[in-house]
């Protein structure tokens, strides 16, 4: 078993950043991060509530709500939008509750796909283009 603890100062940390809180947490934070270029479409504009989603990790449901624009300022000063995804599970859509929402944090558009801003992370969103049949 690894313990991971914060880095000591000017001690390089092993592990990179995946999330702002792995970031916040001690992660090492390269500064590589996505972002939705200017002019394109990003997360709000690509993903509607009613909207079926499903993430490369095993998760989806149909959209309630995206959130957002978040601002991420990094050490230097740059500024990094991102959303939030809001969604409950298909099968308790129409019946769910507060209990039943899931959140996908941290989510940029970037060339029509649904990625996370850290470069690091592999994670991704996958949409249908048109609502879902609603129950």
């Amino acid at each position: 078993m690894q313990i991971r603890r914060k880095p000591r100062p000017g001690e390089m940390p092993q592990h990179l950043a995946h999330s702002l809180y792995s970031a916040r947490l001690g992660a090492h934070d390269p500064g590589c991060y996505r972002s939705t270029p200017p002019g394109a479409p990003d997360v709000a504009a690509l993903v509607r509530p009613g909207m079926m989603i499903r993430t490369s990790y095993g998760t989806g449901g149909i959209v309630i709500t995206i959130e957002g624009p978040h601002v991420h300022v990094t050490a230097d000063g740059r500024e990094y939008r991102h959303f939030t995804i809001v969604y409950v599970p298909a099968d308790r859509f129409g019946r769910h509750t507060k209990l039943d929402y899931n959140w996908i944090s941290e989510c940029v558009a970037v060339n029509g796909r649904i990625l996370k801003p850290f470069e690091a992370n592999t994670d991704k969103v996958f949409f249908e283009g048109v609502p879902a049949s609603l129950p």
